[in-house]
């Protein structure tokens, strides 16, 4: 049996519709990012709430599934469901979030930031070694500002 007629037994006679499945893909990507973006933003608060998924579908007065689907960051998320989201655990979803205003101490009234949500850096090593025009520099991440610290070594 030669290689074309193992290759022709293997392929399906189907019609599997794959180039119009990977079109509808790549036309939804942007809607499928930003609903990976915000499944992020619920995983990570559930996270610092200890809150599961359970709580959440009550809290949203939905089923556990729905829940389930939008943490897949697979779901098409309707305003309404983004509002209770943002609303419930208090995360910026919508470009709305920024526009209230805070009360802080009763006597300071703060504006929130107007910066873009960006999920956690991933975690690197806490120090790293950077060598910068012949100068050595210690580089250290710190996970509670989520920002890196820059120190000048000495020889």
């Amino acid at each position: 049996m030669s290689n074309i007629e193992k290759l022709t037994a293997l392929v399906s006679s189907k019609n599997t519709n794959t180039v119009a499945k990977n079109k509808d893909r790549i036309k939804n990507r942007a809607m499928l990012r930003e609903s990976q973006n915000i499944a992020l933003k619920v995983l990570d608060r559930l996270d610092d709430l200890n809150w599961t998924q359970k709580k959440l579908a009550e809290k949203l007065e939905v089923s556990p599934q729905q829940v389930t689907k939008i943490v897949k960051g697979q779901e098409n998320l309707t305003l309404e469901t983004q509002i209770k989201l943002q609303d419930i655990l208090k995360i910026p979803i919508l470009a709305s979030y920024y526009d209230t205003i805070e009360e802080k101490n009763s006597a300071e009234i703060v504006k929130t930031t107007t910066e873009r949500y960006f999920a956690p850096k991933p975690k690197f090593k806490l120090a790293d070694k950077i060598l910068l025009a012949k100068k050595e520099f210690k580089m250290e991440y710190n996970p509670i500002s989520e920002k890196y610290n820059y120190f000048e070594q000495t020889a």
